[in-house]
């Protein structure tokens, strides 16, 4: 069954997920994994614990890199979250953010994200996308927390209901949807199908 929400001409804030929904190719386990000759597994059993420190701002990649080189036995001089990390836009979404904005709507960033990441992102201009920007790693909270949302809405001076959040990730689409934000998930074979399908009757 289809849960996608059509856009409301109520709506009076969109939430646009970064990674995976406004920019492509973000994967870096593997390639750091490869970079430091160990196998992924073994990494990631490693690196899962700290994502969400990383994300929230508690830990700094420098600290991050100086508790993996013990770990892994192998000095590491970069920051290989940063040398790893190679996203490019995704033009379809690109280009419905720029319509939104163009009618007048207003349009945020909603991103798990380092800072690493974030300095990358800027200096490829995703963020100028953007009329506000909460990510993860300034404001110290994340998805799917409640928190994270209540935060945005609250910032914002939106009811749950005039805001519209797109995600790729099922969990924090779940999550927003508890909250009765309107959502699409933004994913799989359908998802550019599926972006336009639910932003038509808005964007024309």
């Amino acid at each position: 069954m289809n849960n996608n929400s059509i856009v409301s001409k109520n709506t009076k804030v969109f939430l646009f997920d970064m990674g995976n929904v406004v920019v492509k190719g973000i994967g870096i386990s593997e390639k750091i994994a490869e970079r430091l000759d160990v196998p992924h597994d073994q990494f990631e059993l490693d690196y899962h614990h700290w994502i969400y420190p990383l994300m929230e701002g508690e830990v700094s990649a420098e600290q991050y890199w100086r508790h993996a080189e013990k770990v892994f036995g192998k000095p590491i001089e970069e920051d290989l979250m940063a040398t790893c990390f190679t996203p490019y836009l995704n033009i379809e979404v690109v280009s419905t953010i720029t319509r939104l904005r163009g009618l007048g709507y207003r349009v945020a960033c909603a991103s798990n994200t380092y800072a690493s990441h974030w300095a990358i992102l800027r200096e490829m201009d995703a963020l100028a996308l953007f009329d506000a920007l909460y990510p993860s790693h300034e404001i110290g909270l994340s998805k799917p927390a409640h928190a994270y949302f209540q935060h945005i809405l609250e910032a914002e001076g939106v009811m749950a209901s005039q805001a519209y959040f797109i995600d790729d990730s099922i969990e924090h689409i779940e999550s927003a949807r508890s909250l009765g934000i309107p959502t699409l998930h933004y994913s799989g074979e359908h998802a550019s199908r599926e972006l336009k399908r639910v932003f038509e009757p808005l964007l024309g």
